[in-house]
């Protein structure tokens, strides 16, 4: 006899699941808008390893183009479905913690695939998807403990068990569960469409208006050199960012290129330095970002250390905010050798190099920041996921045909 205490413990862990599911659900609808939910357990400089943003909202964080969230979310209604049928009707108690117990494996073993590519490919963890790898964990572990049969046993049974709680005319409950979990399920997947319908229009439009985008606009060459970089130098897609490190814009632009760039062999980043400060930038008529030209750059003598990004993530978690007074302790905890950076602050090395991107940005009639040149493309203003994965989709191929 299945133990209704235990059906209750697997209903409660199902609705852990949902609440975990949820939260995704709303990072994800966030980020559809432009916003950046979930502080440092999300993601961004300082977050560490962690960041459910790269790791849900990449190409890793989807099936069959349906985001992850939404097929967690599926799975768990059907495991309440299966432990309430369980708690509610004693006559079918077995047959439904089988097939909860099989449920829950297929989701620990779908746990572990994700997990991998978390770890080996987009190198980022998800703390909220780690949450749930445990709450499947258990609830597996709880299932299987409620049946009380060997593993091999319980997975032959799980075919037959299903069987028995399909709807039929003497288990009118089970029609009233199934349907009501079908229902659930269907509002989950109509209120995704619906957010990804009023953020980016129709299916396939933006991919139109980029393709339509890189039709229209002429491109440029842009120099490279020996700027800081992220990403394999033999990618097809190099995107080429001018930013400030003073720009909100800016500091809200590198979390983005976190989350666009992880796991990608296809693309590399390339960082420009472009202050808006008239202390070094020429190209800009009233002094916007005071301080910004001695920030560029100490971060420019940095990546002479090869130390410019751990930098670049200090000086961008409090951008605007940020006070250069803070530069010469930073780049120690950053483990830059401090003579070595003196002498380059000293000398006037870094600033020499602010100001040949400068000059390369004003080249290219760079104005604002942050302004993103895609294989020779330019872009003004922030570059979003979405946009960014169709624009690679379509200049990868373009490059290999």
């Amino acid at each position: 006899m299945v133990s209704s205490r235990r059906s209750l413990w697997c209903f409660l862990l199902s609705l852990l699941g949902l609440g975990l599911c949820a939260y995704l659900a709303l990072v994800h609808f966030a980020l559809l808008r432009g916003e950046l939910l979930g502080g440092m357990a999300c993601g961004g400089p300082g977050s560490g390893p962690f960041n459910c943003h790269a790791v849900t909202a990449g190409r890793h964080g989807f099936f069959a183009g349906v985001p992850l969230w939404v097929w967690g979310t599926i799975g768990y209604l059907a495991a309440a479905h299966l432990a309430l049928l369980a708690k509610s009707v004693p006559d079918v108690a077995p047959q439904a913690m089988t097939a909860l117990a099989a449920l829950a494996l297929a989701f620990v073993l779908v746990d572990a695939v994700l997990l991998i590519v978390m770890l080996t490919q987009v190198k980022y963890l998800c703390l909220f998807c780690l949450l749930t790898y445990a709450t499947n964990l258990a609830l597996l572990l709880t299932a299987r403990w409620a049946v009380g049969q060997p593993w091999r046993a319980l997975l032959r049974g799980a075919g037959p068990a299903l069987q028995a709680l399909l709807p039929g005319p003497r288990r009118p409950l089970a029609w009233i569960l199934w349907g009501g979990t079908a229902l659930a399920a269907f509002g989950v997947v109509a209120a995704h469409a619906a957010a990804t319908y009023v953020s980016h229009g129709a299916p396939g439009l933006v991919k139109r208006q980029v393709s339509e985008f890189v039709l229209k606009e002429q491109r440029v060459h842009v120099e490279a050199g020996a700027s800081p970089s992220k990403g394999p130098a033999q990618a097809p897609v190099t995107v080429v960012e001018f930013s400030d490190f003073f720009c909100p814009a800016c500091q809200k632009a590198s979390k983005f290129n976190t989350i666009m760039l992880a796991g990608r062999t296809d693309a590399r980043i390339v960082f420009k330095h472009f202050p808006l400060d008239t202390a070094c930038n020429e190209a800009v008529n009233r002094m916007v970002h005071p301080g910004a030209c001695a920030v560029a750059a100490a971060a420019a003598c940095a990546h002479q250390q090869g130390k410019f990004w751990p930098l670049h993530d200090r000086i961008f978690l409090k951008g605007h905010d940020y006070q250069p007074a803070q530069l010469r302790a930073d780049a120690h905890q950053v483990g830059l050798h401090l003579e070595q950076f003196d002498r380059c602050v000293a000398s006037g090395e870094g600033m020499e190099a602010v100001r040949r991107d400068i000059a390369e940005g004003q080249r290219l009639g760079v104005v604002s920041t942050p302004t993103y040149f895609v294989n020779g493309l330019k872009m003004p203003g922030l570059l979003g996921p979405a946009v960014f994965e169709a624009l690679v989709d379509l200049l990868k191929n373009e490059s290999s045909s």
